[in-house]
């Protein structure tokens, strides 16, 4: 699923980019949510609560912070969404692509430019490596997919433990959200006890009680949990062998 974001601070536009977006998505047969917001702030003050965007249709010009400011403001924070500027204002185009920006479009924007820029996005997302943003003590971390060996509940937060790094992350998000979201992004983790979520990848073996994971911590299974666990282990391993051998 697609998560389209779109910033601009007139009504009549926000509907406009929201019906292309809808009629887009349907083209390529691709499933999408949107969200509209009227001004930087309120879409800050809103993502808080939500998951990343994949793509961004972002206004410039708008009370308080501007689309500029909040995009150096999302980049700062490690955030991989694809920025599509979508403006009346022509001078700051150089500085658009200072933020990595898809494509800098003028208003009126017409359909067809539109959809040939979400296409650019739809590709440039793919070829990206998925990645878990967590909110941590000391701000937003972006977190590869690939690199989470597993997840431990910790009272309110959640620890986030990666390959090749000593001490794990502190997320301020609960374990059952964080399943949520990571159910969303990839097939390979599985919950195998209420305190913990492991990345089947990083598992060496399995048995009724405990997951072993390669560097040799054991992880305890709940009861009624082995047998899903097992099969999806069998199945997580199955896809991988085919994907290597081009099947």
């Amino acid at each position: 699923m697609l998560r389209f974001g779109i910033c601009d601070d007139e009504p009549a536009q926000l509907s406009l980019l929201e019906a292309y977006v809808r009629e887009w998505a349907g083209k390529k047969k691709e499933e999408a949510t949107t969200a509209c917001y009227r001004s930087a702030d309120q879409f800050l003050f809103c993502r808080e609560e939500k998951q990343e965007e994949d793509v961004l249709l972002l206004d410039i010009d708008m009370p308080g912070m501007d689309g500029l400011s909040l995009a150096r403001r999302l980049r700062e924070a490690g955030a991989g969404t694809q920025i599509v500027f979508v403006t009346g204002l022509t001078e700051y185009a150089l500085e658009g692509y200072e933020v990595e920006a898809v494509s800098y479009l003028i208003k009126p924007v017409g359909k067809e430019r539109l959809f040939a820029c979400l296409d650019r996005a739809w590709e440039r997302r793919a070829k990206e490596e998925p990645a878990l943003m967590a909110e941590t003590p000391w701000g937003a971390a972006r977190v590869r997919l690939k690199d989470i060996c597993y997840l431990e509940s910790q009272g309110h937060d959640t620890m986030i433990h990666c390959a090749r790094s000593e001490e794990p992350l502190r997320c301020r998000t609960g374990i059952r959200q964080m399943e949520e979201r990571l159910g969303r992004e990839s097939r390979a983790f599985v919950q195998i006890h209420r305190s913990y979520l492991i990345h089947l990848g990083y598992v060496s073996r399995i048995t009724r009680k405990e997951a072993v994971m390669d560097n040799g911590e054991a992880l305890p299974v709940a009861r009624g949990r082995w047998e899903a666990l097992n099969r999806a282990y069998l199945e997580y391993y199955r896809i991988r062998q085919g994907k290597e051998l081009g099947l």
